[in-house]
Parts: structure tokens; sequence; C-alpha cells
């Protein structure tokens, strides 16, 4: 039997421009601070942004925004949600987050669980009319994961890595199985690079040796022969931590302008080329 949400999903989406995906390997490495930064980015811009956090086992982005979790109001659906110090923006930026419903508790969901709060979710939740949507996905190579090709098959790609091996390695597994399924990879941003590698206005960074002629390889080498752009790299900076909650001072950040560079590259000019920067 055809679950008719599915068909409720496409209508939620088809007023929206662009679907730009914030993913990793591993967790732990600024996914969450890259997507709501980002976001708070495209809506500075002036553009109409939403941000969907799915990360079911650690949804934060409400913490970088300052966002007020209380249950969604209800409108033939369920509205986004407001963020806080929404002066900080041009535009506008509607937000949704599993954590509006589970709050701080753990989320032990498996398997089929996922799938249908993921559905729900995303059937539920009215965002009108935007230029993107950025959408927080878990850390890996999940049921989620599989299920964003599933219902958002449009979605276009960031990644983001540390320069750990580790790191880099999970990496290419989640680009291969990205690019075996057609999905287009915007590409790869390094967070939290060593000092040398990091990216400063006027300065011209040491090579990394994940990134070879502009484009993203791996530790292996596999990822070669695959266009997948290298974005840049943006060093550890700890005053982040003090801008929590606050948009304004994120984006006033060290971290945002590095990131608007960064994401400036990706196709399409995300951010970074727009008037205002």
């Amino acid at each position: 039997m055809i679950d008719p949400r599915l068909a409720v999903i496409q209508r939620r989406l088809e007023r929206i421009g662009r679907i730009v995906v914030f993913s990793s390997g591993k967790g732990g490495v600024g996914k969450s601070l890259c997507s709501s930064v980002g976001a708070l980015l495209l809506a500075r811009r002036g553009m109409r942004v939403g941000l969907l956090d799915l990360d079911f086992h650690g949804a934060s982005t409400h913490i970088f925004l300052g966002a007020s979790l209380g249950f969604p109001e209800e409108e033939h659906g369920i509205l986004p949600l407001p963020v806080g110090d929404e002066a900080a923006v041009r535009g506008s930026l509607r937000f949704m987050s599993v954590a509006a419903f589970t709050g701080d508790r753990a989320v032990p969901l498996r398997g089929e669980a996922v799938s249908n709060a993921l559905i729900e979710l995303l059937a539920v939740t009215i965002w009108g009319e935007l230029d993107v949507l950025v959408v927080d996905m878990p850390p890996g190579i999940g049921d989620e994961v599989l299920d964003l090709v599933r219902f958002m098959a449009r979605s276009e790609i960031v990644v983001v890595s540390t320069a750990s091996e580790v790191s880099v390695r999970v990496v290419e597994r989640l680009l291969g199985m990205f690019l075996e399924l057609g999905m287009p990879v915007l590409g790869v941003i390094e967070n939290m690079a060593l000092p040398e590698r990091a990216e400063a206005k006027g300065s011209r960074p040491a090579p990394s040796p994940w990134v070879s002629g502009g484009r993203w390889i791996g530790k292996s080498g596999a990822l070669a022969d695959r266009d997948v752009p290298s974005l840049g790299s943006i060093a550890f900076i700890p005053e982040v931590e003090q801008a929590l909650g606050s948009p304004a001072r994120l984006l006033e950040s060290a971290f945002a302008d590095s990131l608007d560079r960064a994401l400036g590259r990706a196709a399409g000019g995300l951010v970074g080329t727009s008037e205002g920067s």
C-alpha cells in the first residue's frame, strides 16, 4: 500500500528553489555549526531560507540559533519555529527540528521507526515558498541518509570533514555512496584545520594532502577521477563557543567569514557572491 504522506511531502517541497544538505561521515566535525551559520549567511543575503534539523540523536542547530523549542503551531500542518535575534538577517529564516518534539530526551529509534518519523516531519512541516532549504543530516550512512535520497532526490550535498585521516577515510565512503546514487555533491569543507592550512583573507594556505587541483581526492586517491570540489579549509575558532545562541554574533565571527567564502565556491554560488558580502 502506498503511503499517502509521500505525495504530501512532494507538495511541501515543490515551492522550494534549492535543497542543500550538510552531511558528514563522523560526528564532532562541525556539521551542525556549518549548516546553522550557512542558513544565517543565506538569510543575511535577503533570501527566504529554511533550516531543517534531522539529526535524530544529536539535534543541536537550535542551540546555535537561540531558537525556542516550544511545540510548533498547527495550521493544516505545523509551522516552522521562530529564530532568536531575527534582526541579524535581512531575509527570512524558518526553522524546524526533531528536538521540537523530543526536547533534551534521548530518542532510541531504529530502522523503520526512524524512516516513519522522518516521513512524518517532512509531510507535516509547512515551509511555504523558500529560496533555499538547508538540511542538517545526522552523521554517517544510516536510514535517514537513504531516506533523503528517496524523498528529497534533488538535494545538493555539502560534506564536512576534518583533517583527521579517520574522518577523511569515512568521508571517502560517504562520498562514494552519494556519487553512485547520482546525488550532486557541491564539495567538501575541511573544518577545524591546522593553522598552516586554514584560509584567511589575503593568505594562501598550505596545500592539503587530500586536495589536488582544487578537487577533493581523499586519502586513497580513489576520488581523483571524480569531480568533487574542495571548498576550502576553516580554522578551529574557539570564540564561536561564546557566540552560541546569538545569530548576530555568529555572523560577525571569523568562522562565518571563512564559511561565506567556502560556500561561495559551491556550484551556483550559495553565498559569498551576492551584494552585501
